[in-house]
C-alpha cells in the first residue's frame, strides 16, 4: 500500500517532487558540494539536478514511494528531500534525507526523517526499513539513532565503510 502523501509535521509538508519547478530550488541542494559530500557522485549539475527529479516523480507513480520534496512550511520553501528508495545490495527499502545548508541545525532531517519512518512502518508491508550512512557522517548517524532506528553492522557500499540502521515493522 503506497504513503499517503502530502505528509505535514508541525514545521514541514513533505510532497512528490515536480521537476519543472522543483529543478531550480533542489540545484541549490545537490548542486552544494558540501551538502552532498556524502552522496555517491557529488555535486549535481542543473541538468542531473532535472534528471533526478524525474526518476523520483517516475518511483512515486510506480511504486508509491520515492524521494519527495521537504518544505519548509513556515516560509514555503524547498529545503530538501526525505524519503524512500531501494537498497540494492540488500533489496531493503532505505531511508534517507537531504537537506539544504542553511536548513541544517534546526532538528528538520530528524523531524521529517521520524514521519516518513513511521509512514513507511505503517504503510509499505515490508519487515524492516533500514538507513545507510557514511561513517564519517556522524550527524546523519545521529538522526537515524534520534529516530529509533538501531545500528546493525559496518558495511561497504559505493566504495566506503557504513554504518547500516534497520527499523523493524
Amino acid at each position: 500500500m503506497p504513503i499517503r502523501l502530502p505528509i505535514e509535521t508541525e514545521r514541514l509538508l513533505v510532497r512528490p517532487f515536480v521537476p519543472e519547478a522543483d529543478s531550480k530550488p533542489m540545484l541549490a541542494v545537490y548542486g552544494d558540494p558540501e551538502v552532498m559530500r556524502y552522496i555517491p557522485g557529488g555535486a549535481l549539475s542543473a541538468e542531473a539536478v532535472r534528471a533526478t527529479l524525474e526518476e523520483h516523480a517516475q518511483a512515486h507513480e510506480e511504486r508509491g514511494f520515492s524521494s519527495w520534496a521537504l518544505i519548509e512550511l513556515a516560509s514555503g520553501r524547498l529545503i530538501g528531500d526525505v524519503g524512500f528508495g531501494i537498497f540494492t545490495q540488500t533489496g531493503d527499502i532505505e531511508l534517507g534525507y537531504t537537506l539544504a545548508r542553511d536548513a541544517w541545525g534546526r532538528g528538520y532531517a530528524t523531524e521529517a526523517a521520524s514521519a516518513c519512518l513511521a509512514g513507511g512502518l505503517a504503510h509499505l508491508g515490508v519487515p524492516r526499513i533500514i538507513a545507510v550512512v557514511v561513517l564519517d557522517n556522524k550527524t546523519s548517524q545521529r538522526v537515524a539513532a534520534r529516530i529509533g532506528m538501531e545500528r546493525v553492522e559496518t558495511i561497504e557500499a559505493h566504495g566506503r565503510p557504513h554504518a547500516l540502521f534497520a527499523a523493524d515493522r
